[in-house]
């Protein structure tokens, strides 16, 4: 039998979902020569691209978010300035983070990465009890 070790409330927690673009100021773990090393977002230029339905068409778009009133979240129903410059109902399809993040590591070096080689810090979830190797082994795991 696997020996059970407990694991702290962070880690308990549900799993939520990510914000379409991160801030500066966020600890994340940063792709640093293969390895994920820990950092904090330092500057960030902004681009979150979202592929839109408009209705009652139903044709499909990608815009920019700055184009959008309404929540940034996949399924949202909000509204879209379209090509003739007038706002009008869809729904979010799809969020694409490609913003780009100058981030801090530990030792002080920096590096200007996208959103593909940034995570959450803390983003691994792991179950209420987990075995200590299982634990281990994800913790290694890549986090995107």
């Amino acid at each position: 039998m696997p020996l059970i070790i407990s694991v702290n409330a962070t880690e308990q927690r549900a799993a939520l979902p990510e914000p379409p673009y991160l801030t500066v100021g966020t600890d994340v773990s940063a792709k640093y020569r293969g390895a994920f090393c820990e950092a904090k977002i330092k500057t960030a230029k902004r681009l979150v691209k979202a592929k839109v339905t408009f209705k009652p068409d139903l044709s499909t778009a990608e815009v920019h978010d700055e184009h959008i009133k309404g929540p940034l979240k996949v399924g949202a129903v909000v509204e879209v300035k379209n090509q003739d410059g007038v706002y009008q109902e869809a729904t979010i399809n799809k969020l694409t983070d490609a913003s780009i993040y100058t981030v801090v590591f530990d030792d002080g070096d920096e590096k200007t990465l996208r959103r593909s080689s940034l995570c959450l810090k803390g983003s691994h979830i792991f179950p209420p009890c987990a075995c200590w190797h299982l634990k281990a082994a994800l913790k290694l795991k890549d986090c995107s």
